[in-house]
């Protein structure tokens, strides 16, 4: 399998449980106490109603593709050079929010928009990344 690279993040207090979470394996996404608007990314305020009462839920991980993009330019330098082409996702999850993540897996390059994905969480360094993979048909 490719050695994967991954731009490290830098968590915020509104980001880190996200983040720590990915790091157990889980997807959290935020969740306003006031509306109930589930959302993704984390931030500290609601993206709805701007409430600050905000809380988490555990996702499923599971999604469909809805737009794919291939990168065959190494933009964060030739230290990217190996993972080229990769391929970028934005993916419905089967809660709602859409999320934007990396697409995983010997049969990335024949992803359509619709395809099932299902997260994973290959360790990159100190950290472990919500990335995904297709889900296997059937």
């Amino acid at each position: 399998m490719l050695d994967l690279l991954a731009t490290p993040p830098n968590p915020t207090g509104a980001s880190a449980p996200f983040w720590d979470a990915c790091d157990r394996g889980e997807l959290l996404f935020p969740k306003c106490g006031r509306c109930g608007h589930l959302f993704y990314y984390p931030r500290r305020h609601c993206p709805l109603c701007g409430d600050t009462a905000l809380g988490w839920q555990r996702m499923s991980g599971r999604g469909t593709v809805f737009s794919h993009s291939h990168v065959h330019v190494a933009f964060q330098g030739g230290a990217w050079d190996g993972q080229l082409p990769y391929t970028v996702v934005l993916v419905d999850l089967a809660e709602g929010p859409r999320m934007l993540s990396r697409l995983i897996g010997g049969d990335a390059a024949a992803v359509r928009s619709g395809d099932a994905v299902s997260v994973v969480f290959p360790q990159i360094d100190e950290r472990r990344y919500p990335f995904f993979e297709r889900a296997a048909a059937g």
